[in-house]
């Protein structure tokens, strides 16, 4: 599974200023396109003379920001998407504008009704996107009910308050209030400024203290001369944002762009960064591929839960049904006691409670009887329990196979949402999930006009093809493998069908092993060190008739311990 990694720095006011100055090459162009790519996400396309911005705007709890971007692709309308494509739609941006330190960007639109104002909060789990028209809420991304909140409600048809403000902005601070301030604190320096200055993130806040020459980390009171040590920082921070001195930078480190700043950073000076052309282009670098690993982190998890509580559920059912088929084996005693309870008849006493006769074995057999019925009525009620429960076991064994393909598409649907890499993998993942029944159907993105086609990797004397789901299990084994490939599968465990083609000739035992660690890593025991993976020919797989995708059967296989990597 991919890690989420944690972004070196913030989305803060600071950071949204020097994006309004991206925007406002755009002030004086028409919405011509509203799309959502996911439920906290919007993007307006806005088009001025032959330029067209591409601004994106997210409510994520953790990834919450606006700027203009590359990215965008079209997902699922929203009913507050729908409103905006009728109420925006081919509407004039007139102006941009965030109140000094605030992150609120209010986006003035100029439509055929008249002017709507489109309101963008960045605040972490608070974060919001509101349509305002005649200073009344006509819609929001997220709903805010009186029940959630006493302070401010957010529904259509209430009258739009601004988010209330509790601290004071690096406009309104004075020497005063500033040592005020920090000689109440008994956190460090950097918390202490975030938590009491408006708009102030806290890689910001470490910034201005690290200029100080205090140390971030140290706590307020510990330093009598804080204040007076912070307070030209705060005035020069004042002058870049007032005068638009920004110069955005990206930090990054091996594994790409972990970080953006408005201006270069000394705090951050030992880390690799460079200048970036605008501050959209270094919040994007870092945000949008960190916000879209984590939207698909989110997706995953939630496929996830739900293939795990159904085999949680099966295997509960299994347990029943293995229960039920115990007792089922009893039939075959009821029939015996029948059959001797008959032989045996005249020998039995009227009214009597129980008989005791000799058994096929020779053994004594003591046969429980109804004092009310005769011997040979008891057999007949003996006879009735036997076919019943004959008939129950051969129902039991029938629902056991059930369950069993149930939990083999199960387990391989959860290995395949493991290693999903996108979105539309785990889409596909889901509508499988839909299709049998495990999921409750549910709007998904659209289905891709070509399918990706199962992972390939190219070996030194043959190529592997990898199923990405269920379905494409059965078309990498059935469509594209030929009949004297060699087909492998994790033994026992969920996983991908892997397909190993060396073109007519035969693969070395060297090239068996490297396909079959490609099979351990797309299985669901890809932690453990050494996976037992089957292969065989294809030729030797075989598909029950009406089996659920990916279920297959298959014989003359041979058994390695494979190792769980890539090549």
């Amino acid at each position: 599974m991919s890690v989420r990694k944690k972004a070196l720095t913030s989305f803060d006011s600071v950071v949204l200023a020097a994006v309004v100055v991206d925007l406002e090459q755009y002030v004086g162009g028409r919405i011509v396109r509203i799309v959502q790519p996911s439920p906290d996400e919007i993007v307006l396309d806005i088009r001025r003379g032959q330029s067209t911005g591409r601004l994106l705007i997210s409510i994520h709890p953790q990834w919450a920001r606006v700027h203009l971007t590359t990215a965008g692709e079209r997902g699922t309308l929203s009913a507050f998407a729908q409103m905006l494509r009728r109420r925006l739609d081919r509407g004039v941006l007139r102006s941009a504008h965030q109140p000094p330190f605030e992150r609120t960007l209010t986006l003035d639109v100029g439509t055929d009704d008249g002017r709507a104002a489109l309101i963008i909060e960045i605040m972490g789990r608070h974060s919001n996107l509101i349509l305002v028209e005649n200073s009344h809420v006509a819609g929001s991304l997220k709903m805010v009910p009186r029940s959630k909140s006493s302070v401010r409600e957010v529904r259509p048809g209430a009258p739009f308050v601004p988010a209330p403000r509790d601290r004071p902005s690096p406009f309104e601070l004075t020497p005063e209030l500033l040592a005020d301030i920090l000689s109440k604190a008994r956190v460090p320096l950097s918390r202490a400024l975030a938590s009491s200055v408006l708009g102030m993130g806290p890689t910001l806040a470490a910034e201005l203290v690290f200029r100080s020459g205090l140390r971030p980390d140290e706590s307020a009171a510990e330093h009598d001369d804080a204040a007076v040590r912070l307070w030209p920082q705060l005035q020069e921070l004042v002058t870049i944002v007032k005068d638009r001195q920004f110069a955005p930078t990206i930090y990054a480190d091996d594994t790409g762009a972990t970080g953006f700043t408005p201006f270069p950073f000394r705090h951050l000076e030992s880390i690799r960064h460079q200048s970036a052309a605008t501050m959209s282009e270094a919040v994007d670098a870092v945000l949008t591929a960190a916000g879209s690993l984590s939207l698909l982190e989110d997706a995953r998890g939630r496929t996830i839960a739900v293939v795990d509580a159904a085999l949680e559920k099966n295997r509960r059912t299994e347990d029943k049904v293995a229960k039920s088929l115990v007792e089922a084996q009893e039939a075959e005693d009821l029939r015996a006691q029948g059959e001797l309870l008959l032989a045996y008849a005249s020998q039995v006493e009227p009214g009597a409670v129980e008989a005791s006769i000799a058994g096929y074995n020779g053994n004594p057999l003591v046969v429980r009887l109804d004092p009310a019925l005769s011997p040979v009525e008891n057999a007949q009620r003996l006879f009735k329990r036997y076919g019943k429960l004959r008939d129950a076991r051969a129902a039991l064994q029938t629902r056991q196979q059930r369950l069993a393909a149930d939990r083999s598409f199960l387990q391989d649907a959860r290995a395949m949402a493991l290693k999903a890499t996108t979105k539309e993998d785990l889409d596909d993942i889901n509508r499988e999930l839909m299709d049998e029944g495990f999921l409750r159907a549910q709007k998904l993105s659209r289905t891709r006009e070509k399918s990706a086609g199962p992972r390939t990797f190219k070996l030194a004397g043959g190529t592997v093809l990898v199923g990405r789901t269920t379905r494409e299990n059965d078309r990498v084994t059935f469509t594209l493998a030929s009949p004297e490939d060699v087909w492998l599968h994790a033994r026992g465990v969920g996983g991908s069908h892997v397909v190993l083609r060396s073109e007519g000739r035969r693969p070395s035992q060297q090239l068996i092993a490297q396909a079959a660690s490609i099979a351990a890593h797309f299985s669901q025991a890809r932690e453990a060190r050494q996976v037992p993976v089957d292969y065989t020919l294809r030729k030797y797989v075989r598909k029950p008739k009406g089996a659920k995708p990916g279920l297959v059967t298959y014989e003359r296989e041979k058994t390695i311990l494979a190792k769980p990597e890539l090549p």
